[in-house]
């Protein structure tokens, strides 16, 4: 694969949510209302207002609980399976990014078809999303999901080693990095296998790039299988 990828490594993650507010500071969006669940997880999923979230999992093992942290985003997929809008309004960029056009996608006739929208339908991981609850009421905009920071590489007054994703330049232990796509997925997998022999045999590389769902611009090392964090698909 050409072009870049981005790469989350849980074993690193401290699960402080610095990406999480480093991305609702670059994309200018507001504090969403939120119920406090029992779980330190908080927002409980990505909203219009929340384009990444740090999800926290408590497993039990051996009589002990183990935390999982997984900063969950949109993993850009190359087949942009959200293209199914059918106003056009997502598109494929440099880099093979996935954006979603605020020129065109227009609330007004998104609001018209049921929920879920189309793109929310072809998306296999559930990403893209246009409410939040603010002040009591739902909050209805634009569609919006994560867009890489896009506009970072293209910034005029940001410095060259800015020109990354925010999460990634907010995060404290570096569990985020980005680089040429198949040096990433290799130095990944290469990860995967280093902790399975150092106390967690059932890390693994998520999503597995070899399904119908084709390669993802996004990808995780994880410290357990893929359903432990509720996660649809595999890894490897």
């Amino acid at each position: 694969m050409t072009g870049k990828r981005l790469a989350i490594d849980t074993s690193i993650c401290i699960g402080c949510k610095a990406c999480q507010a480093a991305c609702q500071q670059w994309h200018s969006l507001e504090a969403e209302d939120t119920t406090f669940t029992g779980s330190y997880q908080n927002p409980p999923d990505m909203s219009g207002a929340n384009l990444t979230v740090v999800k926290f999992t408590e497993k039990e093992e051996s009589g002990k609980v183990k935390w999982l942290f997984m900063k969950d985003q949109c993993r850009h997929c190359v087949g942009a399976h959200c293209r199914a809008c059918p106003f056009g309004a997502v598109k494929i960029y440099k880099q093979q990014i996935v954006l979603i056009d605020p020129a065109i996608c227009d609330p007004t006739k998104c609001a018209a078809i049921d929920d879920p929208k189309p793109c929310q339908l072809a998306c296999p991981y559930n990403i893209p999303k246009w409410k939040y609850e603010k002040d009591g009421a739902v909050v209805r905009e634009k569609m919006r999901k994560c867009d890489f920071c896009y506009n970072r590489f293209t910034h005029p007054d940001l410095p060259a080693a800015s020109k990354k994703p925010a999460c990634m330049a907010t995060c404290p232990p570096g569990a985020i990095y980005l680089g040429a796509a198949n040096g990433i997925l290799q130095g990944a997998k290469n990860r995967a296998k280093y902790l399975r022999t150092h106390g967690y045999p059932k890390a693994t590389v998520y999503p597995k790039q070899e399904t119908a769902w084709g390669p993802t611009r996004v990808i995780w090392v994880l410290l357990d299988e893929a359903a432990a964090y509720g996660l649809p698909g595999v890894g490897y």
